[in-house]
């Protein structure tokens, strides 16, 4: 049962790398922003983005940590360790 679903876990965790590397990615080029940012307007809009951002991040977190406790599998395992990384980079 677990070799059917394994191509389905192997998707699923690349397109979740994918997104957590797109959000480390516009995070730190929202934080870059806002450091020059002179508009009101425009610097609420990339703080509310960045929260989102951040919201979509702990949610993938919670995804890969139930993925890597209910299955030890590697590529859970790396899921979850740079979900985890990602937030140093919205700490900067």
């Amino acid at each position: 049962m677990n070799q059917a679903l394994f191509p389905y876990s192997e998707s699923i965790v690349l397109s979740l790398c994918k997104e957590i590397e797109y959000i480390k990615i516009r995070s730190k080029n929202i934080k870059n922003s806002l450091k020059t940012c002179k508009n009101k307007t425009l610097s609420k809009r990339l703080i509310l983005e960045l929260e989102s951002l951040n919201k979509n991040r702990i949610k993938i977190l919670k995804i890969s940590e139930n993925m890597f406790k209910n299955s030890q599998e590697l590529s859970f395992e790396f899921l979850l360790e740079i979900t985890k990384r990602s937030f140093s980079v919205q700490q900067m």
